[in-house]
């Protein structure tokens, strides 16, 4: 049987909580974090992590998904905090159980896994 089609990136499938996995091929290193959870009816999202600190950074913003004219699903967004952009818009995609996620960009993979909700965070 040929393989399926990914499915459609919309603001429903990706709501929810995701976990940073692997960056650019590589697991994160031990201690390492960060999560991001989407909210699809007011398409904000929120985000923890400690890449590049030994605290905790929260961001919040919105977000937007689009097409490119090569029909991939384009992922970007906004930070509330007055930082600006994402460092890039991002090529997505899911899988068929939308339990992974991927993102791309010119400089970057990332690999995302769904999960059940926010871990508590010092």
């Amino acid at each position: 049987d040929p393989p399926l089609p990914l499915p459609d990136i919309t603001y429903r499938n990706i709501a929810g909580g995701w976990e940073l996995s692997q960056w650019n091929g590589e697991e994160l290193i031990e201690g390492s974090y960060l999560y991001i959870e989407f909210d699809g009816n007011a398409r904000r999202f929120e985000m923890w992590d400690n890449l590049g600190s030994m605290y905790t950074q929260q961001r919040a913003g919105t977000y937007s998904i689009s097409t490119n004219t090569k029909g991939e699903y384009i992922l970007c967004g906004t930070y509330d905090n007055g930082v600006g952009d994402w460092n890039a818009e991002y090529v997505v995609s899911i899988d068929q159980e939308a339990t992974e996620m991927v993102w791309r960009s010119e400089d970057e993979t990332s690999i995302f896994c769904r999960i059940a909700e926010i871990p508590e965070l010092d």
